[in-house]
């Protein structure tokens, strides 16, 4: 594998001379600064530029013009410069040597500044080993003789910074996001042990709330069995009951959808957000009508109407003689039945179609416009309001809850 080493300069040229004879690179590029009186001169300059005596570093190395190049900056306190600097390097070497050539930055030389954008570049962007050299020191001013250069540790700020991108992502839920950005320190780092735990467990964790903000519940609650913990608790039991498998009331469905909503409306995407809470309501009806009345609305048997609502809704067969009950008409039947939720839809159904009426524009609807965060927020009230109230009514209690979202990175 090439090696390519990428060095900052400064005044001192023992440091820079020790880090290139340790480590042996294939290719070096010199970030140094310009002018007479700059540290470029220092590389290839003539005479006895590096003092004591000594000759350019690329002399004492005995580099050939096509072995090195110099990377030089205007003004070498200026960090975006020195930063903008060390990414066209990277672009290069990726252009010059490929994806996989390794990459070496030693940081030891060049002003404050330099050192400063070369590491960081290394820690945020680039895939590169970090190395410092190291040696006896006589006083806080410089390493005087025998420095090496070491591997510098780069995975607490790395990850560090990693956290905080994956928490940004997480405040809005978006969850694959998240998981992407963690992705890079276990896909591209070789991590040490708690690190890689940690890690590790925050992306099974983002995977599984992700599975279960798309509704598959089955891979969320494989995941979080897996993981397991004490906070994941409440989650797989709220899981369970979706899928039917714990102490479900039925309802659990309804009320994800409206915990699902809310994670669209924190996203911006109203017309997801409504379409949801449309969902929700209709979901409502189906449920109650198959659950207490044994009703299924996309096939209603005429035998298990009252015998004076029949004659009538046989008139509502399709061409294949099945009848197929829309929302509105799912709560007119609760109504004739003389169901709790259905008397409450009575009461309260005049704001409700207004709000249905609103929702038909939009553009997942029947209509071709987006709904914007007043129309949400309208929407929302109506009918959440409604689906809450119809619970509360029939004293249906459920142990669904929202997803977590920052506070995941600490489950």
């Amino acid at each position: 594998m090439t090696r390519i080493l990428v060095v900052s300069v400064g005044g001192s040229c023992e440091p820079v001379v020790n880090a290139c004879r340790e480590l042996k690179p294939d290719f070096i590029y010199f970030v140094c600064s310009e002018g007479p009186k700059g540290s470029s001169l220092t590389i290839d300059g003539p005479g006895e530029p590096c003092g004591d005596e000594k000759k350019a570093i690329a002399h004492q190395l005995g580099l050939q013009l096509d072995a090195y190049r110099k990377i030089e900056v205007a003004d070498p306190d200026d960090l975006n410069a020195c930063y903008k600097a060390v990414r066209e390097v990277s672009a290069e070497i990726t252009a010059r040597f490929g994806p996989d050539a390794e990459v070496v930055a030693n940081y030891t030389g060049g002003t404050k500044t330099m050192s400063v954008a070369l590491a960081l570049f290394a820690i945020i962007e680039g895939n590169w080993n970090l190395t410092l050299n190291k040696g006896p020191r006589r006083d806080l001013v410089k390493v005087r003789a025998g420095d090496m250069p070491v591997l510098v540790g780069k995975q607490a700020v790395a990850l560090t910074l990693l956290r905080n991108q994956a928490r940004e992502f997480l405040k809005r839920y978006a969850y694959d996001m998240a998981d992407a950005v963690l992705a890079q320190a276990t896909v591209n780092q070789l991590l040490s042990g708690s690190y890689q735990d940690e890690l590790l467990r925050a992306r099974r964790l983002c995977q599984a709330f992700h599975s279960w903000d798309v509704f598959d519940h089955v891979r969320a609650l494989e995941l979080l069995q897996v993981t397991g913990g004490k906070r994941c608790a409440p989650f797989i039991e709220a899981l369970l009951d979706i899928s039917g498998k714990g102490r479900a009331t039925g309802y659990e469905q309804v009320v994800d959808l409206i915990f699902n909503a809310h994670r669209r409306a924190a996203q911006g995407r109203y017309d997801d957000c409504v379409a949801r809470l449309y969902r929700a309501l209709e979901m409502l009806a189906q449920v109650r009508l198959q659950k207490e009345w044994g009703i299924e609305t996309g096939n209603v048997e005429l035998a298990k109407l009252p015998e004076h609502l029949r004659a009538r809704y046989s008139q509502l067969a399709d061409a294949d003689g099945r009848i197929r009950l829309p929302l509105r008409k799912a709560y007119d039947l609760l109504a004739e039945l003389g169901d709790p939720v259905g008397r409450l839809w009575q009461e309260s159904q005049r704001p409700i179609v207004a709000a249905l009426e609103g929702r038909n524009s939009s553009i997942l609807a029947h209509g071709v416009q987006p709904l914007h965060r007043e129309n949400y927020e309208t929407y929302a009230t109506v009918i959440e309001g409604f689906i809450r109230q119809a619970l509360e009514t029939l004293g249906v209690k459920t142990r669904c809850r929202q997803l977590p979202r920052e506070e995941l990175l600490e489950m």
